[in-house]
């Protein structure tokens, strides 16, 4: 039977099943294999590249579709020597054990292995290679920040081309926390932990469909028996203190490994903005403007975060791995006052009226995980998983608000108490198999479900007594499920990589509103092909094409119809009718002396959801309304590059320049396009500033030029940082002190302006900071983390 399906899946790839074959086992001096080495088949006549490769967890590589001839075998990783053989190669060859010298750069007990960050072109991918680099000193958060194409925020976001629809994966599966629970997940991860990540920006077919890219965080696994750890404090201070704390520790027997990390956080945060909305007269000037005042001050006293993996080997072919991970922060509130100034078409103030929040929101998350993996050789394998995820939230808020004339006393009071609860409970099981002895082959089959409950309970204020209000109080209930397949293949001809799959999905959700009995089903199967090519046309240059289909399906939240309000005039509302956004993404790529990477990208979104803001001029209502808009699309060129410009200064480059249009419908029935040509580049900046490179700096700049989203424009923004690091106690330990967006560039301004619509805010998310942080390192730190693939679905990434 499968060589059936491995028949039909390659159909005119098998006549090249009889190609030459060589093959390997990289070692160490003490016969320890060497995982992740490069190893690259030169041409004797001129040394030119003919193929490279990289050894796997256990040091074999291998080399398919090699042609007759006289070749030299290279293998290089950092802390050995360099290898060379010359072969000669008539059949299929397997050349055995080849055994690494170790080096070691010396000086005062302490040991250097350092390099620059490398980015390498995959044939469905971009890499960057940050192991044993200058960026190990950085936490993951900010090893991110510094990846080609990715932009993060103070607040946690992540884009990619303008999109923030990412799926972020650590060891290829889902990470449940977004946000800023992610931001604090990752600043806990030390950037020794990170081997690489992988950008995708057309993710293959074994990735869910889900979202516009994915970005994938690969965690270093160790082949060394023993016991390490590690602790990690930080102390932040921007308007207000904050601090953090995490202990890692990691065992690996011959057959029991065991990981565990605790992370705990507390401290207060501030965002500070205006609000200004304008009411137009027929002939376009201002009628009245209402302009609000506001500085959020939240306190979040205790977050909890925490990791736990075992997994055992039962023999050489059979693994099975349990875990689970969870973030916890009960003790979140805010209190806050925003005075709201309303003036005349004459520019005097006519009125005012403060309100005030007072608002709690705990949370917490934990999800579960099993994995159970057999290995029917070395290059076959199958595996089978399954998750189980507890989300829960509340936001509480007590809002009163005080109208009065100017310098008077109120002549009115309102109040009133909402309180939303998330209750969410998924489900996933999945099974995967691959075979790398003829190529790749990939194939997979998932089911997931999710069930959600949603409440918000709302009361007025009536007489001194809170009231139940019928019409603002709501029950949102919601099941999905999906149901997925999938199946890939790529091999390598001469000078070309070709891969191609294919995913099916096939959705049922029911949505119901249970106050009003409005009820929305769906039922869809959606098919999502991949293709990619690279071709190495000669030493130094690779030309690359690649397309992928993806969907974005929305947050459960997003599907709740009812109104969450943020003052008395002015609320968020959700769509139970919201559709999955389709996208098409299509890249041209070009890689110079695998050092100088060029990306000419299109993207086209069909029906995307996002949050749009109108005015209710009969209300006087500012509403946020999560729907879908007509259409989104995207073109541009991107570039990047990582340089050593002298031996003590290393610098990442990286710039874009793209055009981004949303199309949407406006409040009275027209269609609107909003669209502008955008420009972002970032330097990294790393200096060794003494001979035993225990001493580094950095300084980063980054700029993103004025964007677009929905009816939205946002103002340009930049973001120039500073740290400097030192190593102590034989580099076990170290102390560092970082300076984020030294001159506030992070401000923002974002216009909604078309039609009678004019509305703007300034934001400022509390983005500067100083922070002092401490590292120890204990144990026997030779050891390389092996991180357990933490099993993250899908539907995790949508809470």
């Amino acid at each position: 039977m499968k060589k059936l399906i491995m028949l039909l899946l390659l159909g005119s790839f098998a006549g090249y099943s009889q190609e030459i074959s060589l093959s390997g086992k990289v070692v160490d001096g003490s016969n320890q294999a060497v995982p992740f080495a490069d190893a690259l088949l030169l041409q004797t006549k001129d040394s030119l590249i003919y193929k490279t490769t990289q050894t796997n967890e256990s040091g074999d590589f291998n080399f398919a579709a090699v042609a007759k001839g006289h070749y030299i075998i290279k293998i290089k990783t950092i802390g050995f020597e360099e290898y060379y053989k010359t072969i000669k190669l008539e059949k299929d060859t397997i050349l055995g054990v080849l055994s690494l010298k170790e080096i070691a750069n010396n000086l005062d007990n302490v040991t250097i292995t350092s390099k620059r960050p490398i980015v390498k072109r995959q044939v469905d991918r971009l890499e960057f290679a940050v192991e044993n680099s200058s960026l190990a000193s950085n936490n993951a958060w900010e090893i991110l920040g510094k990846t080609p194409g990715v932009i993060t925020s103070s607040g946690g976001a992540i884009s990619i081309r303008g999109s923030q629809s990412i799926l972020v994966t650590i060891n290829d599966k889902k990470v449940y926390l977004t946000g800023e629970e992610l931001k604090q997940f990752l600043e806990n991860t030390g950037g020794e932990e990170v081997k690489s990540i992988e950008v995708i920006t057309n993710p293959p077919a074994k990735y869910e469909a889900q979202g516009s890219a994915v970005l994938n965080i690969k965690l270093k696994k160790s082949l060394v028996l023993g016991y390490k750890g590690s602790v990690n404090t930080a102390y932040i201070q921007s308007i207000y203190p904050k601090g953090i704390a995490s202990i890692n520790q990691f065992y690996k027997g011959k057959k029991l490994s065991l990981e565990g990390r605790y992370g705990f956080g507390s401290g207060v945060y501030v965002n500070e903005g205006v609000d200004v909305v304008d009411y137009l007269k027929e002939n376009g000037s201002v009628d009245s403007r209402w302009e609000s005042i506001m500085r959020r001050k939240s306190k979040s006293l205790a977050q909890h975060s925490y990791r736990l993996q075992a997994s055992y080997e039962i023999d050489s072919l059979n693994t099975i791995a349990v875990g689970g991970t969870g973030f916890i922060a009960k003790q979140q509130k805010g209190n806050f006052t925003v005075p709201t100034l309303i003036y005349g078409d004459n520019g005097a103030l006519d009125s005012l009226y403060v309100t005030r929040n007072n608002r709690t929101n705990p949370m917490t998350n934990n999800a579960y995980n099993m994995l159970y993996e057999h290995l029917f050789s070395e290059k076959e394998k199958v595996s089978v998983a399954a998750d189980y995820t507890q989300y829960w939230r509340q936001e509480r808020q007590d809002i009163s608000s005080e109208f009065s004339l100017p310098d008077e006393n109120p002549y009115r009071n309102g109040r009133f108490i909402s309180d939303n609860v998330q209750d969410i409970q998924l489900f996933s099981a999945q099974a995967d198999y691959s075979n790398e002895k003829n190529g790749t082959l990939e194939a997979g089959l998932k089911f997931g479900n999710v069930k959600a409950e949603s409440s918000l309970d709302y009361k007025d204020e009536i007489d001194g007594n809170l009231v139940n209000n019928p019409n603002r109080t709501s029950l949102f209930l919601y099941d999905e499920s999906i149901l997925a397949g999938y199946g890939s293949y790529n091999k390598e001809f001469g000078k070309w990589s070709l891969k191609a799959g294919l995913r099916g999905e096939y959705t049922a959700l029911k949505g119901n509103s249970v106050t009003t009995a409005e009820v929305n089903e769906q039922h869809y199967f959606k098919l999502f092909p991949t293709f990619y090519g690279l071709y190495k046309a000669a030493e130094g240059h690779e030309i690359g094409i690649s397309y992928g289909k993806r969907i974005t399906r929305p947050q459960y939240s997003r599907l709740n119809p009812f109104r969450s309000y943020y003052n008395s005039y002015s609320y968020f509302m959700g769509d139970p009718k919201l559709l999955p956004t389709i996208s098409h993404n299509i890249n041209l790529l070009y890689t110079l002396k695998n050092k100088y990477n060029f990306d000419l990208f299109y993207r086209l979104e069909k029906d995307p959801s996002m949050e749009i803001s109108y005015q209710e001029y009969d209300t006087k209502m500012l509403v946020y309304h999560f729907t879908n808009i007509k259409k989104d699309f995207a073109f541009g060129l991107e570039f990047n590059t990582n340089l050593t410009l002298y031996d003590f200064w290393e610098s990442g480059i990286q710039a874009g320049l793209s055009y981004v249009e949303d199309r949407f419908q406006g409040r009275d029935g027209n269609l609107y396009k909003n669209g502008k040509p955008t420009y972002n580049t970032s330097i990294s900046n790393r200096f060794v500033l003494n001979k035993k490179k225990t001493l580094n700096a950095e300084l980063n700049f980054q700029y993103n030029s004025s964007s677009v989203q929905g009816t939205f424009v946002y103002s340009q923004t930049s973001n120039l940082s500073a740290s400097i690091r030192k190593k102590i106690w034989e580099g076990n330990g170290e102390v560092y002190a970082i300076i984020s967006d030294i001159y506030r560039g992070e401000k923002e301004k974002v216009v909604t302006d078309y039609a009678n619509q004019y509305n703007y805010f300034k934001s400022y998310g509390d983005s500067q900071s100083i922070r002092l942080g401490f590292r120890y390192n204990f144990g026997n730190q030779s050891l390389v983390n092996k991180k357990k693939e933490e099993s993250q679905t899908e539907e995790q990434q949508r809470l």
